[in-house]
């Protein structure tokens, strides 16, 4: 299902054509002017970079705070372009049909790596991954009157009620949701989903009560964590978080569970390898200056600039965790 033959076959197809082509090209600049370099090089012209979300969340706002130094740092305009819809799969599927030449670039998050188990055409295969650029560490959490002290508390009383305690997703299959199904897969416990459209609406229910906890962003719960309204039981990381070093790791409370959200670039299948190369170098310079990373840790994000490699590396692990907590969710339907 997973189809991780096509995408290594791909590689090895893509890595040989570019060889092919290299030669070719180095030929007919030493026949044309005597050995000497090509009259331009990559860019040339503007940039475009797609945001497949609406305005106002933290993937416009990444992208529009490192436009600029992409600008600085390749020399040409980056235009930011907002194409909304449909799980993001509009300005996907927009980018993967556009010529594979360097010059449109997209901003993708988790669902480039699950949309394809969701009966959307859409794959990691259709892109070139240039640079990881956020990652937003994830949480549970309840209401501050809730019960449940620790998760410990919030796995004893779902074994004690199978089914009957709930938790609110940003929608069926999106980043939130899968990982509730890892927590009743390791935590041998049944949960019921209370899906929304979007985060904002999932983590005020779980504030105002209508459901018994939220799995989300850290940086997403925190106005109601700080509001008072609610508390964290457990953030989904490997080791504690340094801004909330009370708040144990779901490995402490026994369930060794990790997700988070993430942002990066990308471009369509096929780019010129060297042109890959150009626009992540870029990427990776523009992600360290502090004109950035200020502007990403104030939003309660982590700022990130991977290499290419990195990054691909990254979408092959995530789109095998979440298609199998997908299918985890789907047998039980």
């Amino acid at each position: 299902m997973l189809n991780r033959t096509s995408r290594r076959g791909r590689s090895l197809i893509t890595t040989i054509a570019l060889a092919a082509t290299a030669g070719l090209a180095l030929s007919a600049c030493a026949s044309n002017n005597g050995g000497g370099e090509e009259d331009s090089e990559f860019p040339t012209k503007d940039l475009r970079l797609i945001v497949p979300w609406q305005a106002g969340g933290s993937g416009d706002l990444s992208a529009r705070t490192i436009a600029p130094l992409l600008e600085d740092e390749l020399g040409v305009n980056v235009v930011v372009e907002n194409r909304p819809g449909a799980n993001g799969s509009v300005g996907y599927n927009w980018l993967k049909e556009q010529e594979p030449d360097g010059y449109n670039m997209s901003m993708v998050g988790a669902e480039v790596a699950t949309l394809q188990f969701m009966d959307y055409d859409i794959s990691p295969d259709d892109y070139e991954f240039l640079s990881q650029i956020i990652s937003g560490p994830g949480a549970i959490a309840v209401r501050s009157d809730s019960p449940y002290e620790t998760l410990q508390d919030l796995i004893d009383d779902a074994k004690e009620r199978p089914g009957e305690v709930t938790y609110s997703s940003p929608g069926v299959g999106s980043v939130w949701d899968n990982p509730a199904q890892g927590l009743q897969e390791l935590a041998d416990i049944e949960l019921t989903n209370v899906p929304f459209d979007g985060s904002a609406p999932s983590i005020a229910a779980a504030a105002a009560g209508d459901v018994d906890f939220s799995i989300d962003a850290v940086g997403s719960q925190k106005a109601q964590v700080d509001g008072g309204e609610m508390r964290y039981l457990a953030v989904l990381t490997e080791e504690r978080l340094e801004e909330l070093p009370d708040v144990p790791t779901a490995a402490e409370e026994g369930v060794d569970l990790q997700n988070a959200s993430f942002t990066g670039i990308v471009v369509p299948a096929g780019t010129p390898e060297d042109v890959v190369t150009v626009l992540s170098e870029a990427i990776q310079a523009a992600a360290q200056d502090p004109a950035y990373t200020d502007v990403i840790e104030s939003s309660n994000l982590i700022p990130l600039g991977t290499s290419a490699e990195e990054f691909d590396a990254f979408i092959q692990e995530e789109e095998e965790r979440h298609g199998r907590w997908i299918e985890l969710a789907q047998s039980t339907e």
